[in-house]
């Protein structure tokens, strides 16, 4: 049986305005708030304090074809077009990751020293998350 997995990308900054991070990314985000925004839970219920930070997730796909290292592959293609914005949003404080929730089947994955190039060459970390 091969492996599942569900991936975001996570987009962080101090003070970047979310509408500007996804005009950038060219998708919509699945949640996202401002900094200084009143914090809330998924269900909009207020939860003490303020957001720290401007904060973006897009919904980037998922499968169940063991196939994760070809798929980041493919999304890093159509990232490519908002290189010199990710580049700009990591030089004043923000944070570019994919975010993997991975369910394990009978086998695992390898990513190849091309693909961790391209996701440094672009700033993008790597986050995995077993899910059992």
């Amino acid at each position: 049986m091969a492996f599942s997995y569900r991936v975001t990308l996570q987009v962080r900054h101090p003070d970047v305005d979310p509408e500007t991070i996804m005009t950038a990314i060219g998708r919509t985000a699945r949640r996202y708030w401002r900094v200084g925004e009143d914090r809330m839970t998924l269900a909009d219920t207020p939860l003490f304090g303020t957001y720290r930070e401007s904060y973006c997730v897009f919904d980037l796909g998922e499968g169940e074809d063991g196939q994760l290292a070809a798929f980041l592959r493919r999304t890093l293609m159509q990232l490519e077009h908002a290189a010199d914005f990710i580049a700009d949003l990591r030089r004043t404080g923000g944070k570019v990751n994919y975010y993997v929730s991975w369910s394990p089947g009978d086998h695992g994955e390898i990513f190849d020293v091309d693909l961790i190039a391209d996701m440094a060459r672009l700033g993008i970390d790597l986050g995995i998350e077993p899910i059992c």
